[in-house]
C-alpha cells in the first residue's frame, strides 16, 4: 500500500511537471523515505515483573525469579481480599513482605519491600496502580 502511494505520488509530480509550459515553474520531485516498521514489544507479566523489580534496584538471578513469582501475584489477591481502606493496603503489603523477608535478606527494608510491591501490581494487576502512593 505505501508502495503504490509513493508510486502514485511520483507519478503525479512527474505529470504536473510535463503540463508545466516553463521548465523553471515545474516543480522538483523530491525523493521519499519510508520508515522501517517498528516493533515495540510490550512486556507482560513476569518479564514486566522483573524489569520493575529491576527499575527498583532489586535484580534477582534466574533461579530466584521462578520463586518471586508466585508470591507477587498472590499479593494482587491479598490486596482485593483485604478489607482495610484503600488507603492503607500498599503500606500494609509493605509492611507484610518486610516481616515476611526478615532475616532472609530478600524485601527485609523498606526501600525494597515497596520496589518488590510496585513490581508485584505493575506486572500482576495492574487494576491497583492507584493504591501506590505518589
Amino acid at each position: 500500500m505505501k508502495y503504490a502511494v509513493a508510486v502514485a505520488s511520483i507519478l503525479g509530480v512527474m505529470s504536473l511537471s510535463a503540463c508545466g509550459s516553463d521548465d523553471s515553474a515545474a516543480p522538483e520531485a523530491t525523493p521519499t523515505a519510508t520508515a522501517a516498521p517498528t516493533t515495540t514489544k510490550k512486556l507482560t507479566g513476569d518479564d514486566l515483573f522483573v524489569q520493575k523489580l529491576r527499575d527498583g534496584g532489586i535484580f534477582p538471578t534466574t533461579s530466584q525469579v521462578p520463586l518471586l513469582t508466585p508470591l507477587a501475584r498472590q499479593n494482587c489477591s491479598a490486596l482485593a481480599s483485604t478489607t482495610l481502606p484503600d488507603s492503607q493496603k500498599f503500606d500494609k503489603m509493605v509492611e507484610l513482605s518486610m516481616i515476611l523477608g526478615a532475616g532472609k535478606n530478600i524485601f527485609d527494608n523498606l526501600v525494597t519491600a515497596e520496589a518488590y510491591m510496585k513490581a508485584s501490581i505493575a506486572a500482576y494487576c495492574p487494576q491497583y496502580l492507584a493504591l501506590i502512593p505518589a
